[in-house]
């Protein structure tokens, strides 16, 4: 099932022009019940479906929007309202107790709010990279695009190549308490037991790059899922999202045009399932055929939650849905 437009037949796009239900090029979606939170991105806003049944959602107005006056502007940062106003969000993350967390990627800020809101075009309560909500310039963070938070705040400061990593909720410009390089793109960020998963679509050979969380520390032990560029099953061809749950771990294989799903033990490096291709030897757009309900084109965010996988299916704007077996 999906969420946004119908294609009206072939490889046509679904609508994007902004309405309550209509997308335009998602990159980052977030599930946690009764909220489905999906940024979308060339709309410059972010849309929230508030349902305890996820079927609920599908072919169903969203009910807040954020980052525009109303359900059908989508100008860059509100016409010039910046405090309220947003420029291509991507990342999205919800914690444990509701705060939401925004990607406010060419912004080169966070924000964040300390309860999912209830109301739209809701102000931020607060904001890392930028002295204030009213400052929009590439600085501490440069085209940050990927958000997570476990009482800790991970960000993919992309633009400069590195993952920051800050104790609770900074204030604003603080420095980080840890900075890890080396990445080349670093777009999303997981967290699965011990392991932390960094989707690196860097411009050379496309990994998704793990490393493994010592006692009080991060250790240097490293490895990668995805051996090399192409679309056989071991190839990543640039992975922009990632997400875990359980045993599972999910990767936007973006270029590849398809989903791949990992099992323990991660080293194995083959995936278990893929999603949008027939067969793990594929990779068009659409398949080359038309935009149906189980085909896929540059999916850029994967989130996973209890038997569900929603993707920001965003060459096709729209949020799939996707029924997984445990095992």
């Amino acid at each position: 099932m999906y969420i946004g437009s119908a294609s009206p037949g072939n490889l046509m796009l679904p609508d994007a022009q902004a309405s309550p239900r209509t997308l335009y090029g998602p990159r980052g979606v977030f599930y946690k019940e009764p909220y489905l939170v999906v940024a979308d991105t060339g709309n410059h806003r972010v849309l929230i479906w508030k349902y305890q049944d996820f079927e609920g959602f599908v072919q169903r107005d969203s009910d807040i929007v954020l980052g525009q006056p109303d359900f059908y502007s989508d100008s860059p940062n509100a016409g010039g309202d910046p405090e309220r106003g947003m420029f291509m969000p991507t990342g999205i993350f919800i914690s444990e107790d509701n705060k939401l967390f925004v990607a406010d990627a060419w912004n080169h800020r966070v924000l964040i709010w300390d309860k999912v809101p209830e109301e739209s075009f809701s102000k931020p309560d607060h904001v890392v990279g930028q002295p204030d909500l009213r400052t929009v310039e590439q600085g501490a963070l440069f085209w940050c695009f990927g958000v997570y938070y476990d009482g800790n705040l991970y960000v993919c400061d992309t633009g400069h190549g590195r993952v920051l990593k800050w104790r609770g909720i900074p204030d604003r410009m603080e420095e980080p308490d840890s900075v890890y390089e080396g990445f080349g793109w670093p777009h999303a960020f997981c967290k699965c037991g011990d392991y932390f998963f960094v989707a690196d679509a860097g411009t050379g050979v496309s990994k998704v790059f793990a490393f493994y969380k010592y006692p009080g520390s991060v250790g240097q032990e490293t490895f990668y899922i995805g051996e090399g560029e192409g679309c056989g099953q071991t190839c990543l061809n640039l992975p922009y999202g990632v997400s875990s749950y359980g045993d599972l771990l999910c990767v936007a294989d973006t270029s590849n045009n398809r989903v791949l799903l990992f099992k323990k033990p991660w080293r194995n490096r083959r995936p278990i399932c893929v999603l949008g291709q027939r067969s793990f030897a594929e990779c068009g757009e659409n398949r080359w055929e038309q935009v149906s309900d189980d085909t896929l084109c540059w999916p850029y965010a994967v989130h996973l939650s209890n038997g569900l996988v929603f993707i920001a299916d965003t060459g096709n704007n729209r949020v799939t849905v996707w029924r997984i077996k445990a095992d």
